[in-house]
Order: structure tokens, then C-alpha cells, then sequence
């Protein structure tokens, strides 16, 4: 993460110690990320785009899976501050770089994500979980809202 960082984000908890300061710049850190997703938006997959617009705040990972060079990510966001709540959300990256454990997601609370270009046509979406962070470098990204259980 470059914009919402872990340290300002623990800032904003009730007794850190330090909330106004870090509220202000948690504050002055949206707008610099706004202004930089609004120069690049136009270059992001529209599913991408999508994803930012909408996010998935307070939504938690049922399910994670690491295939080859495919990522499925399955929240549930019945509580989530999101354009998507109510809803199990499926996110499949295709064309995913790296490795990474993804079995250790499951049950973690979707926090903030961060929109990022690569070289090639390539996205990389930064996660802010309740315990990790993750950077999702990848080609492709299909979203797609599941049946209402």
C-alpha cells in the first residue's frame, strides 16, 4: 500500500495516541489517491475501475484459491461498506504474478485497496486485509456478484 498505509490506519484506532494527526493524513492521503486514480483510471481494466469505485470495505474472504496463474477471491460483504453489499462477490485474476500463501485470507476483513499500473498493460491491486496485505499483480480481473444465499 502506498496511499493507505498499515501505520496511519492503527493511527486512526482509539488510543493510539496519535488519531487527529493521523486522521488528517489519512485524510490528505485520500485526496493524493484520488487525484492519482483519476490521471490513471483511464489506463485500469474497467473491472478494475469498477472494483475501486464500489469497494469491498468490511467485507470478509471466504474463499481463496491460487491456481497456476489464476487468483478467486469469494467475499462475503453482507456487512461491507460497499456498492456490492448484501452480496458474495467473486474476484478471478487471470495472468497473476507470483506467489503467495492465499489459504491464511480466509476469514480476513477486506479493509483498502490500492489501484496501481505494471508495464505491459499489467494492474496490480494492493489489499489492506485486517492481518496482511497483499499485492495482486495480474492481467485481468472478472468480478462477478453470486446468487444471494
Amino acid at each position: 500500500m502506498v496511499f493507505f498505509t498499515r501505520e496511519i490506519y492503527l493511527g486512526l484506532q482509539p488510543c493510539s495516541g496519535w488519531e487527529r494527526k493521523a486522521a488528517r493524513q489519512w485524510l490528505r492521503s485520500a485526496k493524493l489517491y484520488e487525484q492519482y486514480l483519476a490521471a490513471m483510471a483511464p489506463m485500469l481494466p474497467p473491472s478494475v475501475r469498477r472494483l475501486c469505485k464500489q469497494g469491498l470495505h468490511d467485507g470478509v474472504v471466504q474463499f481463496a484459491k491460487l491456481s497456476g496463474c489464476e487468483l478467486v477471491l469469494v467475499v462475503d460483504t453482507t456487512n461491507a461498506l460497499s456498492g456490492f453489499r448484501g452480496r458474495q462477490v467473486r474476484l478471478t485474476f487471470h495472468g497473476v504474478v507470483g506467489r503467495f500463501a492465499v489459504a491464511k485470507l480466509v476469514g480476513q476483513w477486506w479493509l483498502y485497496e490500492e489501484a496501481h499500473l505494471r508495464s505491459g498493460g499489467r494492474f496490480c491491486l494492493s489489499v489492506m486485509f485486517d492481518r496482511t496485505e497483499l499485492d495482486i499483480e495480474a492481467e485481468e480481473l472478472v468480478i462477478e456478484l453470486l446468487p444471494k444465499q
